[in-house]
């Protein structure tokens, strides 16, 4: 009976640490985003809806073959824009939530704002990506494959409503924590989950 306790206060203490660390926008390692999930979810503020883009990386060669799984790189900033274009769709003066599935990789080093609205230097075109609930209801995933037209390192990537640059809005843009250094011909599998933790 103690030791069940012991591990249940354990746990309590490890998801609070946990939590804060994504909070502050620090990526954990080796701890999956499920458990990621449940932190923020039993740690979550009363009455504070909170808004998670949690970003993770594949590379594969020009062969197909995987090269390296990066695991998570990312879990902060949604924007201020997507913020207010989720408020004007809402108030029917503005149209397109739909459409926040266009990915976009690139060499911008500038830290992360909740301000920002592109990438700092996109690399190549953006890539469509699926569009699915994640591992829960409140989940909203996509995931998408880019092609590195040239040699660079893949420092940020982005989440846009539009496959060019013209009137497009960023949902997000994450610093990659372990930047894959690619080449030519090489395929980078991104996926992007919003995890939107409800209020009350």
């Amino acid at each position: 009976m103690a030791f069940a306790k012991s591990n249940k206060i354990g746990r309590y203490f490890r998801r609070r640490k946990l939590a804060r660390l994504v909070r502050s926008g620090v990526v954990p390692q080796g701890v999956s985003k499920e458990e990621i999930f449940e932190a923020l979810a039993a740690t979550r503020p009363r009455g504070v809806v909170e808004f998670f883009g949690f970003l993770s990386a594949k590379v594969y060669g020009s062969d197909g073959n995987l090269k390296k799984d990066c695991g998570l790189q990312s879990v902060k900033e949604v924007t201020a824009e997507f913020a207010k274009h989720l408020i004007d769709n809402m108030c029917g003066a503005a149209s397109g939530i739909v459409q926040y599935k266009f990915h976009a990789m690139g060499d911008g080093s500038t830290a992360e704002t909740d301000t920002e609205t592109a990438l700092v230097n996109q690399q190549g075109t953006r890539a469509t990506g699926s569009q699915t609930h994640g591992a829960s209801s409140n989940i909203y995933q996509t995931v998408a494959t880019i092609t590195a037209g040239s040699a660079f390192t893949a420092i940020e990537h982005g989440i846009f409503d539009s496959s060019t640059a013209t009137d497009d809005k960023l949902l997000d843009r994450s610093l990659v924590a372990s930047p894959p250094t690619l080449i030519t011909g090489d395929e980078v599998e991104w996926t992007y989950s919003l995890t939107v933790n409800a209020g009350g």
